[in-house]
């Protein structure tokens, strides 16, 4: 498995078929808020440090790093193939990818948010040691989890 920055326009055209063959909350469940159903072209080009997660040569799925505040990285938009899922497949992705970002010494922290529907998501990321730091209610229920370093 490899992951690098940036996406290819048959990345992101995966991704939107991955998306749009679903529905709305399938979007969201995977990218919350920020995008709008149907995904376009242009909302994923809008997205900045993007990752590819590749496996066996073949393009898997995305995650991004949303943003530094400090010593911490806020990650999210992780979405794995749907034709893919159940074969440990987005546990290696996240784990590599939570090395990766504590190559840098400067991160302390990993931050994700996670909705309250999507319990599979929360036990990948209870399992890989994220702990719940804070529950964010609204239209729906998620939870900010936190790993360290």
């Amino acid at each position: 498995m490899r992951i690098t920055e940036g996406l290819s326009t048959k990345d992101k055209q995966a991704i939107i078929h991955w998306t749009n063959s679903k529905d709305a909350n399938f979007l969201q469940q995977w990218a919350g808020d920020a995008l709008q159903y149907p995904l376009t072209m242009e909302e994923l080009n809008a997205l900045s440090h993007c990752y590819r997660i590749e496996a066996e040569g073949s393009f898997i799925g995305i995650i991004q790093k949303i943003r530094v505040e400090g010593s911490n990285v806020h990650i999210g938009r992780f979405l794995i193939n749907p034709s893919l899922t159940g074969k440990g497949l987005g546990t290696s992705a996240m784990q590599l990818f939570i090395a990766m970002l504590f190559e840098d010494k400067r991160v302390h922290s990993i931050s994700l948010n996670v909705f309250d529907d999507n319990p599979i998501a929360k036990g990948l990321y209870t399992k890989l040691g994220f702990k719940v730091v804070a529950t964010i209610e609204g239209e729906r229920k998620k939870y900010k989890m936190v790993k360290t370093a």
